[in-house]
Formats: C-alpha cells, structure tokens, sequence
C-alpha cells in the first residue's frame, strides 16, 4: 500500500465514535497521513456545513482535503470552500417519493444544507412523544429523526432550520436528498418496494436499519468519490475507503481498498477488502499504523 494518495472516510459510525467524536488517537494519525502527502475525503450523508468543524480538528484545509456531502451531491474543497453541487432532487421527484412512501406513515424529510423539511405522520408522532417522554428530551428540541435515534437534535448537526411540514407541496426548493425513518421493523416493507419499484429512478441506501436515504440515480459517494480522484490525477487502486453503512457501498465497489469498520453492517463487511476494528476503537488509525500509512 505504498502508493496510497486519498484516505476516505464516511462520518458516523466510521470516523466519529458513539460520542460523536473524533478520538484523538485517530485523530493524529491522519494528520500524520496527511502529512505524508495523503489527501483525506470526508465523505457523508451530512451536508458539508456540518463537516466544517471535522475539517478543522483534521487540519484538512491545510493540507487540501475535500468534503463528499449530501451522499455525493456536492464536492467541497475546504482550502477555498469552493462548492459545487452536482444535482439535486427536483419538485416532481420529491413528490413522487412521497407519494409512494405515504401508505406506509413513515417519516421522511426533504434535506438541504442547513435546512429539513420534516414529515410526521401522526401515528409516529405518538411513538417520538413516548421517546420525548422516556428519555427526558427537552421541549425546544425538534421532532426530528436521526440515524440512529428517531427523537435526534438535528440542530447540533448544523440544521438551523427545521420546519413541520403535512406533505411535500410545502418544499419550495430542490433538496439534496430525502431521507426516511422509522423502527427497523417498519421501514422493511417500504424499502422493498422502493427497491423494486422505483431503482431504476432514484438511488436508496440504508445508513443505518432505520434510516433510508434517496437521490438521484447515479450520485452516490462512489461516483463522486471517482470524479474527484480524476480530477486530482488519482487513480482507483491509490484510495482507501472506509465505511459502515450501506450507503457507503458504492465506495467499497468504486475502489481496491475499502475497508468495513468492526461495526459495519453485514453487506458492508462481505465487500470489504478488510475489516478493521469498530469506530469506538479507532479502527481507522489501526489500520493505517498496521500498513505505515501514519
């Protein structure tokens, strides 16, 4: 693996631990890749506001890293902040999520930068209030649901901006992508029919069992990842990717190196080239001192 040039890495789960962290052992040793010339990706579901403060503590502007946001809808390189958006879903393509996805009284929320438009059905609305309840959740945090939790402060993600919505006619925008929550239990039967009947449109990956996010067919972290690389003159087999969820697979498939965190989902460890330890024992910086890339 000498010839490493890009070290990417999906956020939650992966390069943060379960405090939401970056520890500080994982921490040193990618800056010490990256000053052996290793550029590093954040690559994530989140919009790159929300990447800011991890680029910083990663030093990456310094050394000319880029952020993947939105699951591969936009390129941003942190030395001049230079954004591109490459496509977004569009107003009949948001209604036509919805509207299959309302049978179903699942929650779903048109995303943007700093913005999500939140959908919840009433039936969910009961199951949050009980989570409110059990878990002491203060009155001004948002309903909203979170990857892993379905009562999240989305607000400490950087989503200033959080609007109760009854259906999508209320998104006036393009949105980066949707995503949609529920218990594992319950959202079985929607992805499945997304899957069946609508792949073919729209790009759905589950970050975590309870959490479906959709794009356009075609953007996902694997392409983009692949458009940045050409870009910098970097070629497939000189990357290494790693990652948890099911929405990074399209990463594990676009590169020779990818790597499953010991907590990844189970598709994402059979496609991994290794599986390294889980993200609350810096499996990332493990596996580079096992390979002297830090």
């Amino acid at each position: 693996m000498n010839n490493i040039k890009m070290i990417v890495m999906d956020m939650d789960g992966t390069l943060l631990n379960s405090k939401r962290e970056i520890s500080e052992e994982t921490r040193n040793a990618l800056i010490d890749a990256e000053k052996k010339g290793i550029r590093l990706v954040l690559a994530s579901g989140r919009s790159y506001r929300s990447l800011l403060q991890y680029g910083e503590i990663l030093r990456m502007p310094e050394f000319g890293g880029y952020f993947i946001g939105a699951n591969g809808a936009a390129i941003t390189e942190t030395a001049t902040m230079k954004h591109e958006v490459i496509r977004q879903l569009q107003k009949e393509e948001i209604e036509e999520i919805f509207a299959a996805i309302k049978p179903y009284e699942i929650e779903a929320m048109g995303v943007l930068d700093d913005t999500i438009y939140d959908y919840i059905p009433d039936s969910l609305r009961a199951i949050k209030k009980q989570i409110r309840i059990d878990k002491n959740i203060a009155d001004d945090v948002p309903w909203t649901a979170g990857t892993f939790s379905l009562v999240e402060d989305q607000r400490k993600n950087n989503y200033a901006h959080i609007y109760d919505i009854k259906g999508p006619e209320e998104i006036d925008k393009s949105v980066n992508k949707i995503c949609l929550a529920h218990t594992e239990e319950t959202l079985k039967k929607p992805y499945e029919w997304l899957m069946e009947n609508l792949s073919d449109k729209y790009h759905f990956a589950r970050t975590s069992m309870q959490w479906i996010e959709c794009a356009p067919l075609g953007i996902n972290k694997g392409n983009t990842i692949l458009k940045l690389a050409e870009k910098l003159g970097i070629t497939s087999d000189e990357i290494i990717v790693f990652g948890d969820g099911e929405n990074d697979l399209t990463m594990f498939n676009a590169v020779k190196y990818p790597v499953a965190m010991g907590n990844a989902m189970e598709r994402v460890k059979e496609a991994a080239f290794e599986i390294t330890l889980d993200n609350d024992s810096n499996g990332i910086s493990v596996f580079l001192k096992k390979y002297n890339l830090c």
